[in-house]
């Protein structure tokens, strides 16, 4: 997908919004190229970092419009002052060849980078979990994670588009901090659109369409990655399968006491795992509870249904029941008959 102007108009945003004060290292999903069909968006970045405006010569390659131009991210990140790196399987750009669908994160870089991007390389990865996993792992605590993926249409783009309800899941499950979604409706835009499902009255849809969910997260806790359940099936599952969900932590843990760094970050992992175990056991007595209060209202429901369908049958056995019979066919004739005549009426009128 690469950096296009929203991205770029985006970068400026959250460095003016002080969300990237702090943040020294940045990894990519994928070996991205910059494009832009006008070096106003470049211009603007730059003076938001404080770096001096490039020369046309320096311009030149980040400016293209589609195919995109030829300027690696790289070259970008690193004129604004940040430590890059990337991932793809290819090994392009100097690229860590890591491949999304079955690697892991290499223990040196776990929890290295304040910056982590998914810039349309995702929706190319069948294995979703591993995808967002590596995300997860090669983010710091505190560290943001942007992501740029494909919303609606994108027709045989890659495997997936994405539904919002796929980043809410992920910060519920990973005590993520929500700090942004929007949408972009045309690359060669440099606006975003906040989030809100009115906002899919107003758009239009066609083969080539390609709008954009752009999504901000920032990682809170460093617990390893847990594997979201939409929400509207928390409610519908069984305890047993509840266990195999993590929940959010988001109680404050304890401060460590000022002895061995080791004993120190002990006490930390025992207090998320204790927080995680009276949540998650609190999650599956709740589904418990609403299971056994089911089997109660299903047992009543079908009580009421035998109860009615016994007085129907005994109504229908019944000597008036088969008595009544001729005057019940007559009002129904007689009905049939003014609706037709009423309907005759209308169509002469």
């Amino acid at each position: 997908m690469g950096l296009g102007p929203k991205m770029l108009a985006l970068y400026r945003q959250l460095k003016i919004m002080g969300l990237l004060e702090g943040v020294t290292d940045v990894i990519e999903l994928g070996s991205q190229v910059v494009r832009s069909p006008e070096r106003g968006p470049v211009d603007a970045l730059f003076e938001a970092f404080g770096r001096p405006p490039l020369s046309e010569t320096e311009m030149a390659p980040f400016l293209g419009a589609d195919p995109p131009g030829n300027a690696p991210s790289r070259l970008l990140h690193e004129r604004l002052g940040f430590r890059y790196d990337c991932i793809d399987i290819d090994g392009q750009f100097g690229a860590l060849a890591l491949d999304l669908n079955f690697d892991a994160v290499p223990e040196e870089r776990r929890g290295r980078y304040g910056l982590v991007t998914n810039f349309g390389t995702s929706e190319h990865v069948f294995n979703q979990q591993n995808a967002f996993t590596v995300i997860h792992d090669l983010a710091g605590v505190g560290g943001l994670m942007l992501h740029a993926v494909p919303f609606t249409v994108h027709l045989e783009h890659g495997f997936f588009n994405y539904q919002p309800n796929v980043f809410t899941a992920l910060a519920q499950y990973n005590s993520y901090d929500l700090l942004g979604m929007w949408v972009g409706l045309d690359w060669r835009l440099s606006s975003l659109v906040p989030w809100e499902p009115q906002l899919l009255d107003h758009l239009h849809f066609y083969a080539g369409t390609t709008h954009t969910l752009f999504v901000l997260l920032r990682k809170t806790s460093d617990a390893g990655f847990c594997v979201p359940l939409q929400g509207v099936y928390q409610a519908m599952i069984a305890a047993a399968s509840a266990r195999r969900y993590e929940l959010p932590i988001r109680a404050e843990t304890p401060q460590p006491q000022p002895a061995s760094k080791s004993h120190s970050a002990g006490g930390q992992q025992q207090a998320r795992a204790d927080v995680g175990s009276v949540e998650r056991d609190a999650f599956i007595a709740r589904i418990q509870e609403l299971e056994a209060n089911l089997e109660v209202n299903l047992a009543r429901i079908r009580e009421v249904e035998a109860k009615h369908q016994k007085t129907l049958q005994s109504i229908y056995n019944s000597s008036s029941w088969r008595m009544t019979a001729p005057a019940r066919e007559f009002v129904t004739w007689v009905r049939h008959l003014f609706r037709e005549s009423g309907n005759r009426s209308v169509r002469s009128e």
